[in-house]
């Protein structure tokens, strides 16, 4: 009697858990209904809206959503747009509250407007984002040093004094960004005897097309550039510089590039090189890919180069568009990439 209870117990659980998961996969419980993005954009809200789209969304059986204030230059579709955290957006972000608790549904929001995480115009700039910027001088070592250093720029932006560029803006126009500049250290350092400046070595320049000179290539104004023309298809654009003697280089620094994309990152990659000549003939030293990106956001890399190279040297971004280059140099001294994000 004990076993044929027990196999009838059995039986009747098999027969309740597949009920019960039938009856879940035809009527999910909320814990089982899939969450949304739901997202403001750029102000374009509302009350009429948000009531429709609610609905709608518990009509087809979503248990939720995440409110996501975002903007991507979108243009006004609504004749009042609704700025973050003013009086209006508060306004209908309670409607929001208040009806997707009504209709049941589960409700998160991003803690800030767009990517920002905790950024709006009530941080100050000393509390804001920042980056390391910089400028250099070359003095004569072993006596003391009076004179004024350099400014470095204060330019906002990703890097030295590349500008901002901010296509995530609520605003259709450029906004007008709080400049902030504190001092932080001054270094000096021993250059290694013989490690001369490209300015120094004073090479000749030339290239596929263009016009470039040394002191444009050289004068740390990275927001200005030329045109580099497109090679025609199979060939590349190139850079060259030309010394009256062999030189050993340990760096190449190139800052420009291409379409820079929606985000400003850069729609594609492109070949970069390094190449010298022995003889007349040209050889790789270094290759990289890197992100096609604009002037606004600098492509950069740093290579340590042990070779002694016969001239000439060539930099080439090797892929058959038009870049905007704003410097090309290559240097003596090993360079530290990306130096204005390490701490």
């Amino acid at each position: 009697m004990t076993i044929l209870l027990a196999f009838s117990q059995c039986k009747n659980n098999s027969q309740n858990a597949d009920t019960d998961l039938e009856a879940g996969f035809l009527n999910p419980p909320a814990s089982a209904k899939p969450r949304v993005w739901w997202h403001w954009m750029n102000g374009n809200i509302t009350q009429d809206g948000i009531r429709k789209d609610l609905q709608w969304m518990n009509r087809i059986g979503i248990g939720g959503f995440q409110n996501f204030d975002a903007a991507l230059s979108t243009p006004q579709i609504v004749e009042k747009r609704l700025i973050y955290m003013t009086p209006e957006w508060k306004e209908a972000f309670k409607y929001t509250t208040d009806l997707a608790d009504s209709l049941g549904l589960e409700m998160a929001i991003a803690g800030s407007p767009g990517w920002s995480e905790s950024g709006g115009p009530w941080v100050p700039p000393s509390e804001g984002m920042k980056k390391y910027v910089w400028s250099e001088t070359t003095i004569e070592g072993g006596m003391p040093f009076q004179g004024q250093l350099p400014h470095p720029p204060v330019t906002p932006g990703a890097f030295q004094n590349i500008s901002q560029n901010n296509p995530l803006s609520l605003n259709e126009t450029e906004e007008e960004i709080n400049e902030f500049y504190a001092e932080a250290a001054v270094v000096a350092y021993r250059i290694p005897e013989g490690a001369l400046s490209l300015t120094e070595l004073n090479p000749k320049v030339t290239s596929s097309g263009g016009k470039f000179t040394l002191d444009m290539l050289t004068d740390g104004d990275l927001a200005t550039t030329t045109i580099l023309p497109a090679a025609p298809a199979g060939e590349s654009s190139w850079i060259q510089f030309e010394f009256d003697r062999p030189q050993t280089i340990h760096s190449i620094s190139m800052v420009g590039g291409g379409n820079p994309g929606r985000f400003g990152f850069g729609n594609s990659r492109e070949m970069r090189a390094l190449e010298s000549s022995e003889d007349g003939k040209l050889s790789a030293v270094c290759r990289t890919s890197l992100p096609a990106a604009s002037h606004r956001i600098p492509s950069r890399f740093n290579r340590s180069l042990q070779d002694s190279f016969e001239y000439p040297l060539l930099c080439r971004p090797r892929r058959p568009a038009l870049i905007l280059l704003a410097a090309c140099w290559v240097s003596h001294r090993i360079v530290i990439g990306d130096l204005q994000a390490r701490e």
